[in-house]
Formats: C-alpha cells, sequence, structure tokens
C-alpha cells in the first residue's frame, strides 16, 4: 500500500495558516504584556501577607503546647524545650523528610 504524496505537501505552510500575522496591528490578539509596577507590588504584598499569616499559625501552634503539661506533651513525643523547634519550619521539613511513616 502506497501513499502519493508530492513535495508540496511537505512543505511549511505557516505564512497560510489563519493565525499568523506579519504585524501586530492586524492580529486578532494582544501580545502579553511586562509585568508592572503595580503587579510587582501586588506580589510583594501577597508574599507579606502568606508569611504573616504562617507566622500567625506558628505562633498559634506554639500558644497551644506551651499551655499542655508536661504529661500531655509526652503523649504526643515532645517535651517542653522541643515545643520552639516544632514550630520552626526548617525543622518540620527535615523532620518529614526522615521517612517515617504514619499508620
Amino acid at each position: 500500500m502506497s501513499i502519493p504524496m508530492n513535495k508540496n505537501d511537505l512543505t511549511f505552510h505557516l505564512p497560510q495558516s489563519f493565525s499568523y500575522h506579519s504585524t501586530w496591528d492586524d492580529a486578532d490578539y494582544e501580545p502579553a504584556r511586562k509585568l508592572g509596577r503595580l503587579a510587582l507590588l501586588a506580589r510583594a504584598v501577597a508574599s507579606a501577607r502568606d508569611g504573616l499569616g504562617r507566622w500567625a499559625a506558628r505562633r498559634t501552634a506554639m500558644t497551644e503546647l506551651g499551655g499542655m503539661n508536661d504529661r500531655e506533651l509526652a503523649d504526643i513525643g515532645i517535651s517542653r524545650s522541643d515545643i520552639s523547634r516544632v514550630a520552626d519550619p526548617d525543622f518540620v521539613a527535615e523532620h518529614s523528610g526522615r521517612g517515617f511513616v504514619r499508620a
């Protein structure tokens, strides 16, 4: 079985396609624009808000753990001196990467 083909079937047809435009004036879409100062400011504010939220969550966890007595802390496997480390994101990342499997 053979398929008849000629050399025109294998040519590059981008200039004849409908989405190709030689100038931006006749384009039916807008080119992507660079982020302006307002967008950069919005991202900085969002980043600061997220960081403040994470800080507040760590403070809440430390307050709750600080309110427990030594026996309750021992039940969950930490001591009073571990409270500040448990709320530290670097310690959590290191501890979770050790491969412990929760049942």
